[in-house]
Formats: C-alpha cells, sequence, structure tokens
C-alpha cells in the first residue's frame, strides 16, 4: 500500500495523540467524522504563507519544517538556543493562528518527509472547539508552551 492509500483507525489515530486524549470513545468518533486525512509529499507545502487558514492540521506521522519567507524558521528569535529547525511532528498542528486571526498565514509548512495529517477545514474550527473545550484548554497549553519555551515543546 502507497501511503495515501493506507486505511487508518482515526478514533485510535486520535485517542494516541495528548490534544484529544481526554475525549471519550463516542467523542473520538465524532471528532473522526469531521477531519479529514491528507498526505503531503516531501518538499510539499502543507500551508501556504500569504494564505489565509484553510484549515487546522494535526500530524499523524512525518515531519515538517516551517518557513519564513523561504528559509527554514529557528529558534534565533529566542536569544537562548542556537539555530537548530523548528520541525513539526507527529502531535503537533499548526494553521490554527491563522484561522483565529483571520489572517494570512506568516510561514509556509513543508512536509520534510511524507506528511499524514488530519484537517479540519477553517469555517468549522471555531464551532470545534466551542464543541470540545478539554480540546480548546489542550490547544491553549500546547500555544502557552509555544511561547514560554520554545525549546520544550519540542
Amino acid at each position: 500500500m502507497t501511503p495515501t492509500s493506507r486505511q487508518i483507525d482515526t478514533e485510535s489515530e486520535l485517542a494516541s495523540l495528548a490534544l484529544f486524549a481526554d475525549l471519550n470513545p463516542a467523542q473520538l468518533e465524532e471528532v473522526g467524522q469531521v477531519f479529514e486525512e491528507q498526505w503531503f509529499q516531501p518538499g510539499e507545502r502543507a500551508q501556504r504563507q500569504g494564505f489565509a487558514g484553510t484549515g487546522f492540521h494535526v500530524i499523524l506521522a512525518g515531519e515538517a519544517e516551517w518557513r519564513v519567507d523561504g528559509r527554514v524558521a529557528d529558534r534565533t528569535a529566542t536569544k537562548l538556543f542556537g539555530t537548530k529547525p523548528l520541525m513539526l511532528k507527529r502531535g503537533d498542528w499548526f494553521g490554527e493562528l491563522s484561522i483565529l486571526f483571520d489572517e494570512p498565514s506568516i510561514s509556509d509548512v513543508v512536509a520534510a518527509t511524507p506528511l499524514q495529517c488530519l484537517i479540519l477545514p477553517a469555517h468549522e474550527f471555531s464551532p470545534f472547539l466551542l464543541s470540545y473545550p478539554v480540546v480548546m484548554y489542550r490547544l491553549l497549553l500546547g500555544e502557552a508552551r509555544r511561547l514560554r519555551d520554545p525549546q520544550r515543546w519540542r
């Protein structure tokens, strides 16, 4: 089977991710029905800088780079760390800020390896968070970690 034809058990995949860990089986089934699976090949953009949010992406497998103006983003903004690239991996998410602020993305997210994501369409993101406050809380914790210590959330 090729990566794009591989069947997944969405509920099991979601349950194994910290973002959805507090949901019960019925909720996981509901959530699994609103997310769509998509694969991105190495070098393919899953999110495009300058474009408004197309969806909330949760990574199931693979790795992706954050790129700003075509350059791989790193941690130099913190002044505390070296220039290790910011790599996204299983359990990480992206696209939420562009949706929440209704603004174009400030970065590209580019697949570094074959990248499997579950995607929630942008117009469904706010209603989804309001329907699942425990996921909203975990998302908030993740955002706070990113702000507090960019090294730690990796």
